[in-house]
């Protein structure tokens, strides 16, 4: 079933002579509980894609469908909803709120959305994720690596349809990056949530099953990993 659907997408920054396409002419389709890794040199356009799909910027041109609905055809305050209910997002760099202890960080999209915090699911991705022994230390007592397993909690804590990863191992040594990975991809085979991951690591791309490739602002290749030599 088709849960995501970009069409004919654009983004142009400036205008006439000084104009530049970082999106152009971007289409493509994602099954629900894929794993696509997204990769491409500097400026192609990856982590650009990633924030349209995510609802962070808006396209010059197209369209952008999640289960269905566009989501630029919501209101500021439906598609804030959207962003928080139906999308995790994850970042290189953590932003976790230094104040707030493990608990309090994962679980403050629930709060925002005042919905009640599903204990069970809660400790089920906290041990997943390996933070049961972390939950009351705040984010300056955690490594990048512990950090990192908290922002990807608080990403999963509202159950969304899609998880966002935007260069989630950028911060972080080769074995912490690969477990973070890894984890990603257990995640996408324990949960079925649809990943798609940005990143200039060849090697850590390989753990998704379909490997989009961009140049230029454009797809230069979409290929599935069963159909490819490891």
């Amino acid at each position: 079933m088709e849960i995501l659907r970009v069409d004919k997408l654009y983004k142009i920054y400036g205008k006439n002579a000084t104009s530049v396409r970082a999106l152009d002419d971007v289409s493509l389709s994602l099954e629900t509980g894929e794993f696509v890794s997204i990769v491409g040199p500097s400026g192609s356009g990856k982590s650009t894609l990633l924030h349209m799909i995510g609802g962070v910027d808006t396209p010059t041109q197209g369209d952008i469908l999640l289960e269905d609905e566009n989501i630029y055809s919501l209101s500021d305050r439906e598609l804030s909803k959207l962003r928080r209910d139906k999308i995790g997002l994850i970042y290189q760099f953590y932003n976790l709120i230094p104040t707030l202890n493990v608990r309090e960080n994962i679980i403050l999209p629930v709060e925002l959305g005042k919905k009640k915090v599903d204990e069970t699911y809660f400790n089920e991705i906290v041990n997943l994720l390996g933070l049961e022994e972390r939950i009351k230390h705040l984010p300056n007592e955690l490594s990048g690596g512990q950090q990192q397993r908290v922002a990807i909690a608080r990403a999963l804590i509202c159950k969304p349809a899609l998880l966002l990863a935007d260069e989630p191992t950028g911060n972080l040594d080769s074995k912490n990056a690969q477990e973070i990975v890894e984890l990603l991809k257990d995640i996408n085979q324990k949960y079925k949530t649809t990943i798609i991951m940005v990143t200039h690591d060849l090697k850590l791309a390989n753990y998704a099953k379909r490997i989009i490739t961009m140049k230029d602002g454009k797809i230069d290749s979409d290929e599935v990993m069963d159909e490819r030599v490891k």
